[in-house]
């Protein structure tokens, strides 16, 4: 199936806040399939690899939508991002796959890493903010 890879800065997306481990699948006796309790190793770092929720949006057919989706990457430990907070990807790629049931697309989102913060990107007080009520973006 196709992949691409998308320019991080001209995809912007939020994290939820949600992190998961993910987990390898295994056969079962009776020929189907369930997660085991190993985390899954990327093939080429052999790092654990995790999934950081993301949403963004996307236009089909004129029309606007928000989407939630997961994308999965490497890391020794389990990545920080701040939640709702914008996120950034090293070598983000999309993986555009046909769904077997409905015939539908459906995108599986990877990356190297996460993206270093840009400076100047951190959201900035307003004017009527206090100096202990300011807000800032942090990502690991």
């Amino acid at each position: 199936m196709p992949a691409y890879v998308v320019d991080s800065s001209k995809q912007p997306m939020v994290a939820t806040g949600v992190v998961d481990a993910k987990f390898d699948w295994v056969e079962t006796a009776g020929g189907g399939r369930a997660q085991s309790e190993v985390q899954t190793r990327d093939d080429v770092t052999g790092m654990p690899v995790w999934g950081v929720e993301v949403m963004y949006q996307q236009v089909q057919y004129g029309r606007t939508s928000s989407v939630i989706a997961s994308v999965t990457l490497p890391a020794y430990d389990r990545p920080y991002v701040t939640a709702l907070g914008p996120v950034g990807f090293e070598n983000l790629r999309v993986e555009v796959r046909v769904n077997k049931n409905t015939g539908g697309l459906v995108e599986y989102w990877s990356a190297d890493s996460i993206a270093a913060p840009v400076p100047g990107s951190a959201r900035r007080p307003s004017s009527s903010s206090s100096s202990s009520g300011s807000a800032s973006s942090e990502a690991a």
